[in-house]
């Protein structure tokens, strides 16, 4: 399904996002960054994965996706300057993979990735 705008509460693009096995939600924000394709992993939802991913693959992702939030959610303190290391282990974890994070979460348009090698590199980044 594809909607049209931002509103994420538009009522027949909720009333669809609850009948389907899964979303993804595109950002436009991730767009105006460059950052392709421009997925938005805490807005986008699988329904099905847990019934065709392996137990490590789940785990790896639901892994990714904590560190990924806590580091947006702690993104104005870390601009300003006020974020210091020691504090909380999740966060100071964020912050150290964050760059090969993003990496994992941009491809090229004429570039292909088997899954296999992916959910590997999703292991890699999060030392699983």
């Amino acid at each position: 399904m594809l909607s049209e705008g931002d509103d994420q509460q538009d009522p027949i693009a909720d009333a669809a996002r609850g009948i389907l096995d899964g979303h993804i939600v595109l950002s436009r924000e991730l767009a105006e960054a460059g950052h392709y394709p421009a997925i938005d992993i805490e807005r986008s939802v699988s329904r099905v994965m847990t019934s065709v991913a392996s137990s490590e693959h789940i785990e790896a992702a639901r892994r990714f996706r904590q560190l990924h939030a806590r580091h947006n959610k702690a993104r104005d303190l870390i601009q300003l300057g006020a974020y210091s290391a020691g504090h909380d282990h999740d966060l100071d974890t964020a912050v150290r993979l964050n760059e090969p994070m993003t990496a994992l979460l941009q491809q090229g348009m004429h570039q292909s990735a088997a899954l296999g090698d992916s959910v590997q590199q999703l292991r890699d980044v999060i030392g699983s």
